[in-house]
């Protein structure tokens, strides 16, 4: 039980400082919440190093691991894998997805939030 909570304190303040060096740099971030052996995991990946790479220091991206970190699942009320979460440079939610989804489609997403790289 203690390990469950340790854990989880670990990736949260991962993702919270993660979270801060992206808004202290004003970078709008995507955050994937999956597990390691979901079929679309692997493609989601790969869409999200392709966006690293296209726009480097543009954007934030961070995976979460759900079978580590249920609570998040339940935080975000994911049925669905992987679940993207898209945020502003001021770490405020602007879509919530799911499913595998292009780079086009990503673009598209933060592009309908008035975000361009």
């Amino acid at each position: 039980m203690f390990k469950k909570f340790f854990i989880l304190g670990i990736l949260m303040l991962v993702i919270t400082f993660t979270a801060g060096t992206a808004y202290s740099k004003n970078i709008p971030s995507i955050t994937m919440l999956s597990t390691r052996n979901a079929p679309l995991t692997s493609q989601m990946e790969r869409t999200l190093k392709e966006l690293r790479a296209k726009f480097p220091g543009k954007v934030l991206t961070v995976n979460v691991d759900l079978e580590d970190n249920p609570d998040i699942a339940k935080k975000y009320n994911v049925r669905y894998i992987p679940t993207l979460i898209f945020r502003n440079s001021n770490g405020k939610d602007i879509a919530q997805v799911i499913g595998y989804k292009t780079l086009d489609e990503v673009l598209a997403t933060f592009s309908e939030s008035g975000i361009r790289f």
